[in-house]
């Protein structure tokens, strides 16, 4: 059995038939990785949270077309990460490596209770020329599965 990562990347445009494409790219990556399958759902959910969540952003500097994300998954033997990438304007917490879940307490809705709530191990911001990248990092319990 290989332990190289698995990646796949998508375009997701601002569609809710879209979005629901992430969910099972996610499943297939976490459950190489070993995730229960709450921690599956939950990782879904807060990636197609992220993604709404950053359309918004991209309305002003889209030049007229449709707006889109990249929405790149990949699973390790150790975790899973779902990197949201776009143009555009930066995050407003860009630039800080931000932990979530137990340790943080009292979050109201929008993509920061998305994240508690479905319990992501950890969130990175970065914002390099122009490129906004959000990556939510979920650790894997056991070691990585076959999975035909």
């Amino acid at each position: 059995m290989s332990t190289d990562p698995s990646r796949t990347e998508l375009i997701v445009h601002e569609d809710e038939r879209l979005l629901s494409a992430i969910e099972p790219v996610v499943y297939q990556a976490s459950l190489r990785c070993g995730l229960s399958t709450e921690a599956q759902q939950g990782l879904a959910a807060a990636s197609i949270a992220a993604c709404k969540e950053t359309f918004p952003l991209l309305k002003d500097s889209n030049r007229g077309g449709v707006p889109a994300v990249k929405v790149i998954i990949t699973d390790f033997t150790d975790r899973v990460e779902v990197a949201i990438e776009h143009d555009g304007e930066a995050l407003p917490t860009a630039g800080l490596d931000t932990f979530v879940g137990d340790a943080v307490a009292g979050a109201d809705g929008g993509l920061s209770g998305a994240l508690q709530k479905t319990k992501v191990d950890r969130v990175q911001y970065e914002t390099k020329e122009g490129l906004s990248r959000m990556t939510l990092i979920k650790y894997c319990d056991g070691g990585r599965k076959t999975v035909a």
